[in-house]
């Protein structure tokens, strides 16, 4: 399974560096998830990278379509309470956070895919396999 932060699922989007590695990891593995938050972190960030209404409504069809196979975590009152922990804890942003919290309330095996490096190195500290694109 992976789970997506808002950083990397905004890459299946948007045509930046490393979206194909994206797009690849989503087609091998189509078992996706994240926090609540992804959904409406990556439909905001998206609404700012794409200037054409006429694209911005292709995308969006997409991004909604994909968020219908994603298992999305509830952001609840444990869910922020442990994001203030390792906000806190590793000094990262609140949303990012939240994602974090997100990902270790998950039970079993999965990668995190991120493409912020204090979230990445948090992740890591926390005991999640985080996925990295090829340098």
């Amino acid at each position: 399974m992976l789970v997506f932060d808002s950083s990397a699922l905004l890459k299946r989007y948007l045509n930046e560096e490393h979206s194909d590695w994206v797009a690849n990891l989503m087609g091998e593995d189509s078992f996706w998830a994240g926090s609540a938050l992804l959904a409406t972190e990556t439909a905001i960030a998206v609404g700012r990278g794409v200037g054409d209404s006429a694209d911005l409504a292709l995308i969006d069809t997409r991004l909604n379509r994909d968020l219908e196979f994603f298992d999305l975590v509830p952001i609840d009152a444990d869910c922020l309470v442990r994001a203030v922990r390792i906000g806190r804890g590793y000094g990262v942003k609140t949303l990012d956070a939240i994602h974090l919290a997100a990902a270790s309330a998950l039970p079993g095996e999965f990668s995190f895919v991120t493409f912020d490096d204090r979230q990445r190195e948090a992740a890591e500290d926390l005991g999640l396999k985080v996925l990295t694109p090829p340098v």
